[in-house]
């Protein structure tokens, strides 16, 4: 992974640190880095240093980051799941 990526992994470690959902985590790095709209498996890369997600959870946040699930579906996925 590279540096940059890196950062982020940290920032979001610290944003969960804070009380933040994986799903508003996520948001929250769309909002910021809208070029993981087009490389959905960098946020996931992201966020599977950050938090240790499985591969099922990781296709679930490519699926929404991809308009194919809703945030509810997301959010339903992730807690069943960790």
């Amino acid at each position: 992974m590279d540096e940059e990526l890196e950062r982020l992994a940290r920032l979001a470690i610290e944003y969960r640190d804070t009380g933040c959902s994986i799903v508003e985590i996520a948001e929250l790095m769309l909002e910021k880095h809208p070029t993981f709209r087009e490389t959905p498996f960098n946020m996931a890369q992201v966020l599977r240093s950050a938090f240790g997600l499985s591969v099922h959870d990781l296709q679930y946040i490519n699926a929404w980051v991809q308009g194919e699930i809703s945030r509810e579906i997301l959010e339903e996925r992730l807690q069943i799941d960790n």
